[in-house]
């Protein structure tokens, strides 16, 4: 007996909405991804969540032609200080040609660094020295609500232990600076309509659950969380795995001097 599915035309409408709001950064490693999601790239000191980081970037500054970019606006809080500007500029400069050799368009060098010079005008880099600085960057964009861009932050929990060191308060309080700079997260998350990308180090799995040791409002702002394992380095490349905590799917990637690659796509669990 055959089954039909009906839908009446609300349901179809909405379901059309909600799949043209997706926010086309990453396909494979971030499909479904929605303008106001908050999304944990967790891992390793040594795991590639920087180098991630560059390859999203890269993909939002550069634009659709020819480089199949998204032509849009990045705010980055270096809070690790691992951003490094030559590398980022070397890998804008491979995808650059890369596109250019594969749509048939004549490279020129003095053209392309003055191409690349204008694309980095698209990305805002923000150095905090300490949580106050952190906490006081993400109010000023709350109030000034500047036009549309990507938020990311390499190194959420940068100063975690160090705001828990010095408060002479204890748990309580830096559990409450922790929900101050969450609901600054979510407020500049709704307020810009793009999606927030977060660093971290590696998710506390002890109890079993693979629940983090940061309050629940934190958890409640998390919507999507990848978790990085460095599974090797050879001469040419750093193999890297990718993990979708919700799912269990995982990716087989690599670092090369040309920036981040996903090898296979669907890469069977271990």
């Amino acid at each position: 007996m055959t089954t039909i599915l009906t839908e009446n035309g609300s349901k179809f409408f909405s379901r059309f909405d909600q799949d043209s709001s997706l926010f086309p950064l990453d396909n494979r490693l971030l499909s479904k991804l929605c303008p106001q999601d908050v999304v944990v790239i967790s891992g390793s000191p040594g795991s590639g969540k920087t180098e991630l980081l560059y390859h999203w970037i890269a993909k939002c500054i550069l634009p659709a032609s020819p480089c199949n970019g998204l032509d849009q606006r990045v705010i980055l809080f270096d809070n690790d200080l691992r951003f490094d500007l030559f590398r980022f500029v070397k890998i804008l400069e491979r995808k650059l040609r890369y596109s250019q050799a594969t749509s048939g368009i004549s490279t020129n060098a003095s053209k392309n660094s003055l191409f690349i010079d204008e694309r980095l005008k698209l990305l805002d880099i923000f150095n905090c020295s300490d949580f106050d600085e952190f906490v006081c960057s993400l109010r000023y964009l709350e109030v000034t609500r500047p036009k549309k861009y990507v938020l990311m932050v390499d190194g959420i929990t940068s100063f975690y232990w160090s705001t828990k060191m010095r408060n002479p308060f204890g748990s309580s309080m830096t559990q409450d600076c922790v929900s101050v700079m969450t609901a600054l997260l979510r407020n500049v998350s709704r307020s810009c309509g793009m999606p927030v990308l977060l660093t971290r180090r590696k998710l506390d799995s002890s109890s079993g659950n693979g629940r983090t040791k940061l309050p629940v409002a934190w958890r409640n702002l998390v919507t999507k969380q990848l978790q990085l394992v460095c599974n090797g380095i050879t001469e040419k490349s750093t193999d890297v795995i990718v993990e979708d905590v919700a799912s269990g799917v995982k990716f087989q990637c690599g670092i090369t001097s040309s920036g981040w690659k996903i090898n296979i796509p669907n890469a069977a669990n271990s």
